[in-house]
C-alpha cells in the first residue's frame, strides 16, 4: 500500500509522515518511510553544513548513475520521468538538473514500492513533484492537468494546506535554522509561497476525481492527531482481511534510486530465467567491454610511457599483488555469492548478516598481515633487487587490503542482485583513475616516470574503487539486516572457503606463471612482452565473466531447490553465450594482432605470436562454459580445487621447461595447453558427478530444445 502526501512547502508533510510511520509501526504494520530531505542525526564535523551539502550532491549523483546502469529494469520509470520533464522543463539549468535526477529516482523507487504486506509512505510523491515542476517551469494549467494524468497513483492521498501567513512564518523559521551551505539548496520564501496556488489548483483537480483524499487544513496539533486517527482507520480498513507482516521499519533519508533489491524468489520459469540471463549478461558484458577498453588504454599508456623493462617490473608486481590479494580474501567472495542468496531466499537474516561480517573481518585481517609481512620480506631482500623493483613491490603490497575490500564488496553486491553496481567500479573506475594519474605524472614530471609511479596511481584507483563499492553496498543493504543479530556458521563457510581460496590462488598462479617465472629470473624485458600478450588474451575472459555474474547466484538457487532440468538448461545457454562473446572478440584480435601491438611500441611487436597462441587457448576454454562457477555453486568446490591444483602444477612445470627452451613463446604454449587440459578435465568430472552435460556440442543441442519449466 502506497500513501502519498502533498501540499505547499511548510504545511507539515514530513512531520506528519514521520508521526504516521511511527504510529503504524506501533500498531504492528511494516512501514517504509521515503523522505525527500536528509535528517542528519549529528552536526559533528559539519560546521556550516558543508559536509552534509557535499554528501547530498555525491549521494544523488551516485544513485543516479546506479539507475542509468540498469536501463532495462528501470525502463518504465525512466520513460515516465522523461515525459514529465519534457512536458514541464524547468527554466533554470540548475533546477533542471536537480529535478531531473530527483524525479528519475522517485519514479524508480515508486515502481519497487508495490508490496501487498507493506505500507510505503512518501512525504512528497508524484503529485508534489508535478507541483514543483510546474513552479520552476511556469507551466500553465493545461500542462499541469496533463501531467496529473500521467502520474503513478497511490492507494491513499493526503493533502496538506495552511493559511499563507502561517506558511510564510514557518518557512522563514526553517530557512533561518538551516546551516549556511544547506541554504544554497533551498529557494527563497517568495518562491516557496508561489507553490500554494499550484497546489490549490492540483487539489481541485484531485477533488474532481472519483478517489478518496484526506485533507489536513491546519497545522494545529489537535487536528494533526485527528488526521492521524483518520489515516490509521483508513489503513486498517484497507488491510482488513490481509495478514499483517512481522513489525519492521525502514527509513530512507533521501528519495533513493531504484534499489537493486535482493530477490527472494528462488525458482522461476526457465524461459524467464533465460531471458534475464541474456539481459543481465548483455549489460554486464557491455560494462566488461568498456572496462576492457579502459584496461587496454591503460596498458597502452603505461607501456608507451615507461618502456618494456619498466612495464615488465609493473607486470611482475601486479601478478604478485593479484595473487596475494585474491588469496587474502580467503575464498569468501565465493562464499558470499553462494550463501547470501540462499539465506535471503530462506529469510535467514541473522546468518546473512553473520556471513558478511565474518567474511570482511577475517579477510581484511589477513590482507593487512600479508601487507606487513610482504613489506618486511621485500625490505630484507632489497640488496638482491633493483631499487625500482624494491619500491614497486612495497607499494604493491600496500594495495592488497584495498583489493580485499572491493573484491568482497563486489561479491556481496552481486549476491544482493546489484550486478552492474558490483562490476562497474572495478572495471571502469579503477583504470580511469589510474590513467588520469599516470598522464598527470607524465605531464608534470621533468624526468621519465617508472613502474613505481604507475603502481602508486593503481593504489589510488583501488582506494576510489573500494569507496564506491562501499557506497553501493550501503544503498543496497536489505532493511531486514538493520535489526538482525548476526549468527555464525563458520564450519559450513570454511568448508567452502578453503578450497575456493586454493582455486582462486591457483587460477591466478596458472594464468600469471609465465610472468612470475620470467620476472623471478630477472628478465623483466621478456616478462613485459609476455605480460602484454597475456593481457590481450585475457580480454577474451570477459564474456565468461559477464555470464558468470548472473549465472553463479542462480545456480545456487536452482541447486538449493534441486531443479536439475532447469540447471542443465541454464548451463547450456550460458555456454553458448560465453562462446559467442569470446569469438566476437577473438576474430578481430587474431586478424589485427601485429598492427595493434605496434601501437604499444616497436619493442612489443615480439608479442604477436605469444598473444595469438594464448587467444586460441581462451577460445577452447570458452567452448566448455562457466564450469568452475558450476562446480563451486553446486558443492563440488573441493574437486574443482583438486583439478585446478593439478592443472597449475602442469602449467608451472610446462612454463619452466618452455622458458628454458623457447623463452616467452614456450611459456605461452605451456599456458594455452594447460588451459585445454584443465577445462577438459572439469568437463569430464561435471558429466560424471554433477550429472550436467558440458561442452559446446551438448550445449547447442540443449539450446535448441524447449526451455525447461518448473
Amino acid at each position: 500500500m502506497i500513501i502519498e502526501s502533498f501540499g505547499p512547502p511548510g504545511a507539515g508533510k514530513t512531520t506528519f509522515s514521520r508521526a504516521l510511520a511511527q504510529r503504524l509501526r506501533d500498531r504492528g504494520y511494516t512501514v517504509d518511510l521515503v523522505l525527500t530531505l536528509p535528517h542528519p542525526d549529528s552536526n559533528l564535523l559539519n560546521s556550516g553544513g558543508f559536509v552534509s551539502a557535499l554528501l547530498r550532491i555525491a549521494h544523488a549523483a551516485f544513485l543516479t548513475v546506479g539507475i542509468l546502469c540498469r536501463p532495462f529494469a528501470n525502463a518504465r520509470a525512466l520513460r515516465l520521468a522523461r515525459d514529465l520533464l519534457r512536458l514541464m522543463p524547468p527554466k533554470n539549468p540548475i533546477w533542471w538538473i536537480r529535478l531531473s535526477q530527483y524525479i528519475m529516482r522517485l519514479s524508480c523507487v515508486w515502481q519497487d514500492s508495490h508490496k501487498r504486506d507493506h505500507i510505503v509512505l512518501f512525504d512528497q510523491g508524484f503529485v508534489q513533484a508535478i507541483c514543483t515542476l510546474a513552479l520552476f517551469s511556469r507551466a500553465d494549467e493545461k500542462a499541469i492537468a496533463h501531467a496529473m494524468g500521467m502520474r503513478n497513483q497511490p492507494d491513499l492521498l493526503i493533502r496538506f494546506d495552511a493559511p499563507k501567513e502561517l506558511l510564510e512564518q514557518r518557512l522563514h523559521e526553517r530557512i533561518h535554522a538551516k546551516p549556511f551551505a544547506e541554504k544554497w539548496f533551498e529557494p527563497d520564501v517568495p518562491t516557496f509561497l508561489r507553490a500554494k496556488p499550484i497546489t490549490d489548483y492540483v487539489g481541485s483537480l484531485l477533488a474532481a476525481e472519483d478517489k478518496q483524499m484526506i485533507c489536513v487544513n491546519s497545522l494545529d496539533p489537535g487536528l494533526m492527531l485527528k488526521a492521524l486517527d483518520l489515516v490509521e482507520a483508513e489503513v486498517s480498513t484497507r488491510f482488513s482481511g490481509c495478514g499483517r507482516s512481522r513489525p519492521t521499519s525502514t527509513e530512507f533519508t533521501q528519495a533513493p534510486a531504484a534499489p537493486e533489491t535482493s530477490r527472494t524468489a528462488t525458482t522461476q520459469p526457465q524461459s524467464e530465467l533465460t531471458e534475464r540471463l541474456a539481459s543481465a549478461s548483455l549489460w554486464s558484458f557491455l560494462v566488461y567491454v568498456a572496462g576492457a577498453g579502459l584496461t587496454c588504454l591503460a596498458q597502452l599508456i603505461i607501456a608507451r610511457t615507461i618502456g618494456a623493462a619498466n612495464y615488465g617490473i609493473y607486470s611482475y608486481v601486479l601478478a604478485w599483488i593479484t595473487l596475494l590479494g585474491y588469496v587474502a580474501t580467503l575464498g569468501f567472495n565465493t562464499v558470499l555469492l553462494r550463501f547470501v542468496p540462499a539465506y535471503s531466499a530462506k529469510e535467514q537474516w541473522s546468518l546473512m548478516r553473520g556471513v558478511i561480517q565474518y567474511a570482511f573481518g577475517r579477510s581484511l585481517l589477513v590482507g593487512i598481515a600479508i601487507t606487513l609481512f610482504g613489506i618486511t620480506i621485500v625490505s630484507s631482500l632489497a640488496s638482491h633487487f633493483q631499487h625500482e623493483m624494491t619500491v614497486s613491490l612495497s607499494i604493491g603490497m600496500a594495495t592488497i587490503p584495498l583489493i580485499v575490500l572491493y573484491v568482497l564488496g563486489s561479491a556481496t553486491l552481486r549476491a544482493l542482485g546489484g550486478i552492474i553496481s558490483a562490476i562497474a567500479p572495478e572495471r571502469l573506475v579503477r583504470d580511469s583513475v589510474t590513467i588520469a594519474l599516470v598522464l598527470l605524472a607524465a605531464t608534470l614530471s621533468t624526468t621519465s616516470i617508472g613502474a613505481t609511479t604507475v603502481l602508486m596511481a593503481l593504489m589510488a584507483g583501488s582506494a576510489v574503487t573500494a569507496g564506491m563499492v562501499g557506497l553501493s553496498l550501503r544503498n543496497l543493504w536489505p532493511p531486514q539486516l538493520q535489526s538482525a543479530e548476526p549468527a555464525y556458521a563458520p564450519e559450513q563457510w570454511w568448508h567452502l572457503a578453503v578450497p575456493v581460496m586454493v582455486m582462486i590462488g591457483v587460477e591466478v598462479l596458472m594464468s600469471r606463471a609465465g610472468v612470475l617465472l620470467l620476472g623471478w629470473i630477472g628478465d623483466t624485458q621478456a616478462a613485459g612482452i609476455f605480460a602484454l600478450g597475456l593481457n590481450l588474451a585475457l580480454v577474451l575472459v570477459l564474456p565468461r565473466m559477464a555470464v558468470g555474474t548472473f549465472f553463479s547466484p542462480n545456480v545456487s538457487r536452482l541447486h538449493a531447490h534441486q531443479n536439475g532440468a532447469a540447471l542443465q538448461s541454464l548451463f547450456a545457454r550460458a555456454t553458448v553465450l560465453s562462446l559467442a562473446g569470446t569469438i566476437a572478440l577473438a576474430l578481430p584480435l587474431l586478424l589485427l594482432t601485429e598492427p595493434l601491438l605496434r601501437i604499444f611500441g616497436e619493442e612489443f611487436v615480439a608479442t604477436v605470436p605469444i598473444a595469438q597462441i594464448l587467444v586460441v587457448g581462451q577460445i577452447f576454454a570458452a567452448a566448455t562454459g562457466p564450469q568452475q562457477n558450476l562446480l563451486t555453486m553446486t558443492g563440488h568446490e573441493r574437486a574443482a580445487a583438486t583439478i585446478m591444483v593439478i592443472g597449475a602444477t602442469i602449467n608451472i612445470a610446462g612454463c619452466a621447461i618452455g622458458i628454458a627452451v623457447f623463452g616467452a613463446i614456450g611459456a605461452a604454449v605451456a599456458t594455452a595447453a594447460t588451459n585445454v587440459i584443465w577445462n577438459t578435465a572439469m568437463a569430464i568430472y561435471i558429466y560424471k558427478r554433477v550429472n550436467v552435460t558440458a561442452g559446446l556440442l551438448f550445449a547447442v543441442v540443449e539450446f535448441r530444445r524447449p526451455a525447461a519449466v518448473k
